[in-house]
């Protein structure tokens, strides 16, 4: 099928700004970047495949703006997931945490007292017209009190039937229709292989912490929970890694071997619906705004790794989904780029790029976590949206750090969330697509269930604009843009021909709908 090239009219001058500085010389101009959209689909997913965590430790949850807030960044998935503390959450009596069975000083994690019960992260998902995802406590049981906690002589690790009793109250007796449920949260750190310095471990009060524990464990839940509601998907925690870096030993290696006793434990694959995994890879590449945005060119070889290996452990005729439970630009050190243009940027190319990889959802960190002060002053959020609090005064930083706005402050990635969660809209097939240059300028497409195409370009230079030149299929016509730059308190929308050219640190959303 041949193509047409699409007339980009200099009406996009609003986006880009200038093409060239005045005085600019013609070597100074912003070099042309060759769009091509292809007709392959490298990956389809569903009108929820967008969604973010929202961790119990954070009250501004039950805001009453934050299901519209919810709505107008186009989010249809709420993941009840706190991080570590969530293998030692149990749901009944409004929520409560057991000792933490590696102590009180591990990551703190027992003091992150929940701020909102479990029904009311699910009215507040409802309002925002949103889907759930449920980690359920793997680590510690009912048992585990303050008055009785679990020690190693007496171990009182998660139960299968509390799991079964929440997917019984959550399903049959109050009809939430909470559809995905994973098995623990980031259990591969629970201490089954010695962890870095000063990093916490994941709670597990079970005496085996193997992999293959794991997964026989997981079997036991997977059969109790779906005793109760056999429409339901089970999920499982695996890790991520690049295949040519298992050869030594590090987090690559450590999520091989992983992956391959899990995926290898009889029983597990058949028992199993998806893997949940957590993507932060841009925390290994040293911490430069542009090694940051340039990280997603690394996740490429991890999923389809992941993929081959879900493969091989299944078979044929039972294929396990990707979820990508958690993403961000980093979580461990704070980093001013989390709440910022690198930040926003980053958040657009990162779930299209998981996507168009094989993963069938990503849930971004976070709705709101709070800040986490940072050497360079910044608040170091990883929400998008403001907690409206001020962060601890880190050493080496130069005056007080200043307070965040007001709670409930769209940061700078809640604007690109809304141009990603629009080229998504209802669900669709992202289609191959190629961009020329130095891979400054990234694109996507999505080929949206209502016929309509969805261009993405990211410009990840905070200097230089960048002209581009789309062609995509024959007989379709842009007709509307949604745009964001950095410095913008939110995205702008016009109609009209596609942008010539995109300003520094900016993106697009052209919309092309088949011609008639």
């Amino acid at each position: 099928m041949s193509k047409r090239v699409i007339a980009l009219a200099a009406a996009a001058a609003a986006l880009a700004g200038p093409v060239a500085a005045p005085g600019a010389t013609a070597a100074e101009a912003p070099a042309r970047v060759d769009v091509t959209v292809g007709r392959a689909v490298a990956n389809t997913v569903s009108p929820t495949a967008v969604g973010v965590n929202t961790p119990f430790w954070n009250g501004l949850l039950t805001r009453p703006d934050t299901p519209e807030l919810i709505r107008k960044a186009g989010i249809r998935t709420l993941s009840f997931n706190a991080g570590g503390p969530s293998d030692l959450y149990h749901f009944e009596k409004g929520g409560w945490l057991s000792p933490d069975p590696h102590g009180p000083d591990n990551g703190s994690y027992e003091k992150l007292t929940p701020e909102f019960s479990f029904d009311r992260f699910a009215r507040t998902a409802q309002a925002a017209h949103a889907g759930m995802l449920v980690h359920v406590n793997y680590g510690t049981g009912p048992t585990a009190t303050k008055d009785a906690p679990s020690t190693p002589e007496h171990p009182k690790p998660g139960d299968p039937r509390e799991a079964a009793a929440w997917v019984r109250y959550a399903n049959r007796t109050h009809h939430y229709n909470v559809r995905d449920w994973v098995i623990g949260e980031e259990t591969y750190f629970n201490g089954w292989h010695p962890m870095p310095p000063g990093m916490p471990l994941n709670p597990d009060a079970h005496t085996d912490k193997s992999p293959a524990a794991y997964a026989r464990n997981s079997i036991a839940y997977a059969k109790a929970m779906k005793a109760v509601d056999p429409g339901i998907r089970i999920g499982i925690e695996l890790g991520t890694y690049d295949p040519a870096k298992t050869d030594k030993p590090g987090p690559d290696r450590n999520a091989k071997l992983w992956n391959d006793a899990v995926l290898g434990t009889p029983g597990l694959a058949a028992a199993v619906d998806f893997a949940d995994i957590h993507w932060y890879h841009a925390a290994r590449t040293g911490g430069s705004d542009a090694a940051v945005l340039a990280d997603t060119a690394s996740v490429g070889p991890a999923l389809r790794t992941l993929r081959k290996d879900l493969d091989r452990a299944s078979g044929p005729r039972h294929r396990i989904a990707v979820v990508a439970g958690e993403s961000n630009s980093a979580a461990v050190p704070a980093t001013r780029q989390q709440d910022t243009a690198v930040g926003a940027l980053y958040l657009l190319d990162d779930n299209l790029t998981l996507l168009e990889n094989g993963a069938s959802a990503v849930d971004w960190w976070a709705l709101y976590n709070g800040p986490n002060s940072t050497a360079d002053g910044g608040w170091g959020d990883l929400g998008l949206l403001s907690s409206g609090t001020c962060p601890g005064e880190k050493p080496g930083t130069t005056g007080r750090t200043k307070c965040e706005p007001p709670a409930g402050t769209p940061f700078a990635p809640y604007y690109t969330m809304q141009l990603l969660t629009t080229a998504l809209k209802g669900g669709g097939s992202l289609l191959t697509t190629t961009a020329t240059g130095d891979g400054t300028l990234s694109a996507h497409t999505v080929r949206r269930a209502d016929g309509t195409l969805a261009v993405v370009l990211v410009n990840k230079d905070p200097k230089q604009a960048r002209n581009v030149h789309l062609t995509v299929p024959r007989g379709y016509r842009a007709t509307r843009t949604l745009s964001w730059r950095q410095g913008q308190a939110a995205p702008t929308a016009r109609t009209g021909p596609a942008p010539t050219a995109l300003a520094p640190y900016s993106a697009a959303v052209v919309l092309l709908t088949p011609a008639k």
